[in-house]
Parts: structure tokens; sequence; C-alpha cells
């Protein structure tokens, strides 16, 4: 194997795919990352079993092959080499790769390519499309409420189902639940539900883009499913067990039912919480005004008011702790949201202002 390629390209590609190697597994090559020249592009592929990620870019290939390469040694020595094409080039006979550029020469233990995993065969598997910038959105609404209770694997993940051409995801910590939807290309009528891990999504995230024109590939077999950006590929295994039918639980009727500025609502909030314990405040909703209080006898009190949108129903006083509310609206793009309440023990009900396509639910603090 021996290529030509920009310090740029292989520095992109490799810092990309790098988030997928194993940190922990005690498979040694696990720990590398694998390189395959041919056609004219160099792939790089990094798994830990759980989560795969798969970059091209281009190159000259002067001689095809592959190997696989520690992950930590080759991406930091790539990141430091100056703009310019590198040279790298493989010895078989004891897996070692040179690189060259300048007047520098460095060479790099590596594994054999025949130790890698390779990845898993997508026949047979249901295929749907769906843009980036939808899948995006869809992705930042509910991935951050997914729980962290290793005891229940299950609800660390996201439940995504497909139906007819409506794709919702659905995430919950049993404090909180994050409901969206987005419109998707399903040709051949697919239908089904599947659990994401949230890490794996996590990552899919940061390769897409808001281009509404660039379009994700979706692939999903028994056990995995595959995230096909066009340079870029994402391979997750599923979560098994049984995913709770949590929005059966979310109450339909809210006698107050408030507007308020997802802004200004959100930076009092932040504010609070330097002062808060735990980030306990109290949220009293009135027809003009919404105020945020609370008492820490050994750090200080907070009172912030805000005017109100627009209101009908019933006033309330209600608690929570004010990082969950402000989780939810650090992924809101409207300027108002709905703040819905149906008592003050019950869960309240948040939305962007005029759509329906993002729900969040929360549990209140039933001790203020």
């Amino acid at each position: 194997m021996k290529i030509l390629i920009s310090q740029e390209g292989l520095n992109a590609t490799l810092a990309t795919v790098a988030r997928a190697v194993s940190t922990k597994n005690t498979i040694p090559v696990l720990s590398g990352v694998y390189l395959s020249a041919r056609d004219g592009a160099l792939t790089i592929r990094a798994t830990d079993l759980e989560l795969a990620i798969e970059a091209y870019t281009p190159c000259e290939v002067i001689s095809e092959g592959e190997i696989v390469l520690p992950a930590r040694y080759f991406a930091d020595l790539i990141r430091r080499i100056p703009y310019g094409n590198i040279e790298l080039s493989v010895d078989y006979h004891n897996y070692v790769a040179s690189l060259r550029w300048g007047r520098s020469q460095y060479v790099i233990h590596g594994f054999s390519a025949e130790q890698f995993p390779s990845l898993p065969d997508v026949a047979g598997a249901s295929v749907f499309t769906v843009s980036q910038s939808l899948l995006r959105d869809l992705l930042r609404q509910t991935t951050f409420a997914a729980g962290h209770d290793e005891s229940k694997p299950w609800l660390t993940g996201v439940l995504f189902k497909l139906r007819e051409s409506t794709l919702t995801g659905t995430a919950t910590d049993g404090i909180r639940i994050a409901h969206a939807e987005s419109a998707a290309e399903n040709a051949e009528g697919h239908s089904f539900s599947i659990i994401v891990p949230s890490r794996s999504l996590s990552e899919v995230t940061r390769l897409l883009t808001d281009d509404a024109e660039s379009q994700v590939h979706v692939s999903v077999t028994a056990n995995q499913v595959f995230f096909d950006l066009g340079k870029v590929r994402v391979i997750s295994r599923l979560l098994e067990g049984q995913y709770p039918d949590v929005m059966r639980l979310v109450p339909q009727s809210y006698p107050t039912d408030a507007v308020l500025p997802r802004a200004e609502f959100m930076e009092a909030l932040e504010r609070a919480t330097l002062i808060t314990k735990d980030g306990a405040v109290k949220i009293s909703i009135q027809p003009e005004k919404v105020t945020i209080t609370s008492n820490t006898p050994e750090v200080g009190q907070v009172y912030e008011e805000l005017a109100v949108a627009s209101m009908t129903g019933d006033p309330i006083d209600i608690g929570f702790n004010a990082r969950y509310l402000v989780d939810f609206l650090k992924v809101l793009e409207t300027n108002e949201f709905r703040f819905q309440c149906s008592g003050s023990r019950n869960p309240a009900r948040l939305q962007p202002a005029g759509s329906s396509q993002f729900i969040y639910v929360v549990l209140p603090l039933i001790t203020l």
C-alpha cells in the first residue's frame, strides 16, 4: 500500500472517524483505525463493536492495500504535520507504516487488517430517506432526554418509529419525555420500531448539516442501523428491550395554557440556577406575568419576572428543576413556546408556539 494524500483531508477524516475508537475494549486492534486505499480514495473506519464510523477522502493511490494503525498516535501525529501532501506507505512483512513529508519521516507499528471487524451486511434491510436538516432537528430534540441508567438499557436510547411517511423519535429518563416527528421518504412502505443508543445518535447529530437538500439514507436490519451521509457512514447496534408506551401517560387536557418568550425565560432560569439548591424553582403563571422564585437560606433568594405573551385558563404555582426546562429551551428554535399545566402535581407539557411536532413533558417538583 502506498498513497499520496493531503494533510487537510486526512486530518479531517481521522477526526470524524476517531470518535468511534474503543477506549475500554481489551482487544488491541480496536484501539486502531482501519485504512484501505482503493479506487482513488482512502477509506478509514473505527469501531468499538457497538458503534462504527466509516469515512473516505480522495487520495492518489500508487498501490492498493489496507492496514490498521493505532488511532491515538496516528491521529495526533497527522494533526501536527504541516499542511501539504503526505506519502504513506506500508511494509506488510511487519505491518509498519512509513509517513514522509518534506524532510521528515515517521514509522508507526500497526496491525494486520484481517484482525479488524468487517462491517455488517445491509442485505435485506429496510431503507428510508430523510433530509439531513430534518433528522438533525429530530435528534437534537430527543437525544438529550434519554436516560443514563444502565440497569434499564432500553431507556438509554431513543425509540424510533416509521409509519408511512412519518418518522418519530421518543426519549425518556423517567422524569421527562421528549417526542418529535419528521417527514421521511418511505417508498417501500416500511413500518418498524427500533431503539437506537443515544451515544450513537449524538455522533450522527455532529455529522449532520442544516442543508435541507442533503439526504440521509437509513437502513435498518434486525440488530443494526446504518446512517449513510454520502462520504460518511455511521453504523450502530440496536438496543433490546420493550420500550414503555410513555406517550400514553401524557395528559391531554391542560387548564393552564401560556405562551412565553423563549430567550428571556431561558436566561432567567439559567441565572436562577446560580443561586438555587439543586436547580429547584417555583414558577407562578398569571394572566399578565410569569415569576420565577427560589429561596436557598445559605445562599440567597431568586425573583425573576417576565411578561406573558398570552394566557388562557387558571393561574398556577408549580415547582420544577430548572435544568430540565433549560434543556428543552436550548434545543428550541422558535421565539415563543407554550407552557401547559394540568395541576401542580401533574406533568407539564411544553412545545413550540404554533407547532405540535416537538413535545416535551416534564414532571414537577412537589416539595415546593
